[in-house]
């Protein structure tokens, strides 16, 4: 998938565009890459064109595009203009969550749809958000650089870890019960991971006010989520005027594998066509 770069008003910004049909625009999670992929690639041979869009400071996509939710969804738009498409429906994973919602919010007549996968609706925990800061600050490049040599060579050891950090079942029985795919997704996941500069500006991200969206919402998340917790679903049902909540059979933050991964892309879709 070709990459490519768009100078903006603000600053650089790094996306790709492929597929014929209506547009989905893809804002991918923290420490997600452009090599990061979530299964969301798929979508092109579901006839859908996917916009998927490196939010500041991943990737080559300049911090100056948009240190606040807002101010990046007005940077969306410049790239909606220049490839001229008038509406998009928007897929937010995870850290994105705040990003889709001022994109709605500020730009209505450019979202027809949001799905929320995983994705953050309330301000992080402050300390999660101070523990975060001291690993995927400064030192975030020692740290996913130490990261990667382990998952080489202690694979397990290192899955378990992170998804320590994500479900709230016993993280060594959940990477058990995981198949092989799953697993290679997990290690995919992991070896394609930079915080750059980026995950810094999501944990001091704020929400709009939900009430104000009014494209629809489907939101999708398990009960089984440590990073980002249920409550995130509760309060998006509580103040969006227009809002589904589907809660996934999944064990973890990672509701794209295990046993309810067929039913999430099935709902996606379906959400999609309507």
């Amino acid at each position: 998938m070709t990459t490519m770069l768009l100078d903006t008003t603000k600053g650089i910004v790094e996306f790709t565009y492929k597929g014929v049909g209506p547009t989905v625009l893809l804002l991918k999670g923290g420490h997600s890459t452009r090599d990061t992929d979530l299964s969301h690639s798929s979508l092109i041979y579901e006839g859908f064109s996917l916009l998927t869009v490196s939010r500041p400071g991943y990737d080559y996509t300049d911090v100056s595009t948009g240190k606040t939710p807002e101010d990046f969804a007005d940077t969306i738009v410049e790239i909606l203009d220049h490839l001229a498409i008038e509406s998009v429906s928007v897929i937010a994973i995870s850290a994105a969550g705040p990003t889709a919602l001022a994109l709605a919010t500020r730009h209505p007549d450019r979202v027809s749809k949001i799905i929320m996968e995983a994705a953050m609706t309330a301000p992080w925990e402050e300390n999660m958000k101070q523990r975060a800061k001291l690993l995927f600050g400064p030192a975030e490049r020692m740290v996913w650089g130490s990261l990667r040599k382990m998952l080489k060579l202690f694979p397990d050891l290192v899955m378990k870890q992170l998804l320590s950090e994500m479900t709230t079942e016993n993280a060594e029985e959940y990477l058990e019960s995981l198949s092989p795919n799953d697993r290679r997704f997990v290690y995919d996941m992991l070896a394609t991971s930079q915080s750059g500069k980026g995950f810094s500006l999501d944990l001091d991200h704020s929400v709009s006010d939900i009430s104000h969206v009014q494209a629809p919402i489907l939101g999708m998340y398990s009960q089984k989520d440590k990073s980002v917790q249920y409550t995130n679903a509760l309060l998006l049902k509580s103040l969006a005027p227009h809002c589904e909540i589907y809660e996934v059979n999944a064990d973890s933050h990672l509701i794209w594998i295990g046993k309810g991964a067929r039913e999430v892309w099935d709902k996606r879709l379906e959400f999609l066509h309507q």
